[in-house]
């Protein structure tokens, strides 16, 4: 007790301005020793999870020292514990004047750009990649939404000063040079001696840099040549390569003032057939794909609709932009409109899609914005949850965090279609209690008349047991056996191979493996509820006298226009493009228990309800 008293009374800031020593801590080695010599009173040092500190006070009785980090002021940190753990920071280190003098490095920040960053990377060393640097400067610096405007001024600045190196990848550090490259000689030759697409990507950006337009176009023929000589010698399976070349190669021919083009040689590697184009797209870094997209429309000539076309299923934000402004440049919106709706109709979309249709649903392809948009999201959501990546999170986190989103999607609604929203939403396995809570709450606090739905009122259309074929049963069953038997085994050998890694707040891997186990338990309690619920059938003894559940209906627009034929099967078995429907929705709905020669009203998913007569109703079978 007389030692914690001790502890407690020690100082959380620094009272002195002595430098004390650090003398030999038993019972350590001569290595962890060696790194206490330098943690005194007044020194920085850095933490993984609470970041930069100063060292407040050395208590040899207790074999601790008082650090005062940002968020931990008057922390206690065992001798041993504080050598494995710390890092020891120069007074002169970026970190540690941001702690010190966080106006000055704000200033910094401000008004001299090349030389905070050239502190900042000489400071980090081969920690300065891009995301340390934002962890760092942020939001001791600028608040997190000034982080962009910040980096894009930053490399513009670094551009400018041939000593810093900036990588292609995020993961890879940038670099200070001692001195400058030769502005005469570092480009060509280095370009000449370069081995690999890597190395004679940086050469040729290196040459760009070092010379103006005229010098450029003047070596340019050396430069394609060298180019092309080191894309002929990619291997085939490793062909994204050869479009990062073909583009670098477009932006030299830029910079020089020329035509730019992918080139002769490399448009006879690269594919022609846009399907094959567009794996090729895929596989670029991902700044990168918008650029040679566009790049890819010479080499393909009128069929570059087909290649936009192929990458739209799987299209991020920034090559939604690039995709939309060719077709607008085109005057074909109306083409780009058509796919999207398409791919919404048949929910083969990535998560990135919805949320830029989301986000942009006031723009040029404003008519998405609709009940399907939802219904889609929500689907793509699920598709992602046994997934092992987290690329639904920035749509599931816009679904709860837009307030507007939902009222902008819904506002063209008939009743039925809120009501299909409203019970696909209590359905969904997409979020967790309390997020599905919220989302129902904002769809009452919209439409009241669902809230009867909600509250269990109407049971026989949103908690009565459904009924499902038999086939749509067996397939949560061998999904539940799937989770069950493999997956969450699996996972519980990953959870153990990720908690021997130590240190469980910094480890990604266990915090992975450990939101995948909640995912798979909660599908697998979710699964477990659904198969003892259902009522599962072969839809045999449906006479077919009126539309029921497992009857095939022929329905004619009433004005004796086109015919239809649409089959009703089970909760489980909607198939759209086959013309099956499941008897819950507002289509099957408004159809059940009319008979031939019967009038109904069907709900669109635009405009005004199309009025229908029953033709024929017979029983479905196998």
């Amino acid at each position: 007790m007389a030692n914690l008293r001790m502890l407690n009374a020690m100082p959380t800031e620094i009272e002195t301005e002595e430098v004390v020593k650090m003398e030999d801590v038993p019972d350590l080695d001569p290595k962890s020793q060696a790194k206490l010599k330098a943690f005194v009173p007044k020194a920085y040092c850095r933490h993984r999870s609470w970041g930069v500190g100063q060292i407040a006070q050395k208590d040899d009785a207790l074999g601790a020292f008082l650090i005062n980090f940002r968020t931990k002021k008057g922390h206690s940190m065992e001798f041993g514990y504080a050598a494995e753990s710390l890092k020891h920071l120069p007074d002169d280190h970026f970190e540690a004047r941001i702690l010190r003098e966080p106006d000055v490095m704000r200033a910094m920040a401000r008004d001299e750009v090349p030389e905070l960053m050239k502190l900042a990377v000489e400071s980090l060393g081969k920690e300065s990649t891009v995301v340390r640097l934002e962890e760092a400067m942020v939001p001791h610096l600028f608040p997190a939404e000034g982080w962009k405007k910040f980096w894009e001024a930053a490399k513009r600045a670094m551009k400018k000063d041939l000593r810093f190196v900036i990588p292609g990848k995020r993961q890879d550090p940038i670099q200070y040079l001692e001195s400058a490259p030769d502005k005469k000689a570092g480009g060509l030759e280095e370009l000449q001696e370069a081995v690999g697409s890597k190395r004679v990507m940086e050469a040729l950006e290196k040459l760009q840099k070092a010379r103006n337009a005229g010098e450029l176009k003047s070596v340019a023929e050396e430069a394609f040549r060298l180019v092309d000589a080191a894309a002929q010698k990619i291997p085939r399976s490793q062909i994204s390569q050869v479009a990062e070349l073909a583009l670098a190669r477009a932006e030299y021919a830029a910079s020089a003032g020329m035509p730019v083009a992918i080139g002769a040689v490399l448009q006879g590697i690269l594919p022609v057939e846009p399907n094959r184009m567009a794996v090729v797209i895929e596989a670029l870094p991902a700044g990168k794909m918008p650029r040679f997209a566009e790049l890819a429309c010479q080499q393909l000539g009128e069929r570059w609709t087909e290649l936009f076309f192929a990458l739209l299923p799987r299209a991020s934000g920034r090559l939604m932009d690039a995709i939309t402004a060719r077709f607008k440049k085109g005057n074909r919106l109306a083409e780009l409109e058509g796919a999207l709706d398409r791919l919404l109709r048949e929910r083969q979309t990535h998560p990135d899609l919805i949320v830029w249709l989301c986000r942009n649903r006031t723009g040029e392809l404003a008519r998405l914005a609709n009940p399907a948009l939802f219904l889609t999201a929500l689907n793509v959501l699920e598709k992602e949850q046994l997934s092992d990546s987290s690329r639904g999170s920035r749509l599931r986190d816009l679904l709860l965090e837009d307030k507007e989103l939902i009222r902008d999607l819904l506002a063209p609604s008939s009743p039925e279609e809120v009501r299909d929203v409203t019970r696909s939403a209590l359905a969904s396995t997409a979020f967790e209690e309390l997020d599905k809570r919220s989302l129902i709450g904002a769809l009452v606090k919209l439409y009241p008349q669902v809230g009867s739905m909600v509250a269990g009122e109407n049971r026989t259309t949103v908690v009565e047991a459904p009924i499902v074929s038999w086939e749509s049963l067996e397939k949560r069953k061998s999904e539940l056996e799937e989770i069950t038997t493999k997956k969450i085994p699996a996972n519980s050998k990953e959870i153990g191979v990720a908690r021997s890694y130590g240190d469980l707040k910094e480890n990604h891997e266990f915090k992975a493996a450990k939101e995948m186990q909640a995912v798979l338990m909660r599908r697998k309690a979710e699964l477990e509820a659904m198969i003892v619920s259902a009522q599962g059938t072969d839809f045999s003894g449906v006479k077919g006298d009126e539309v029921a559940i497992g009857t095939v209906v022929e329905y004619q627009s009433a004005d004796g226009g086109e015919k239809k034929t649409v089959t009703i099967l089970g909760a489980w078995d909607s198939d759209p493009e086959r013309g099956i429907l499941s008897y819950q929705t507002a289509v099957a709905q408004a159809l059940v228990r009319r008979k031939v020669g019967d009038s109904a009203e069907l709900p669109s998913e635009k405009g005004p309800k199309t009025a229908v007569v029953i033709r024929s109703i017979r029983p479905f079978h196998r």
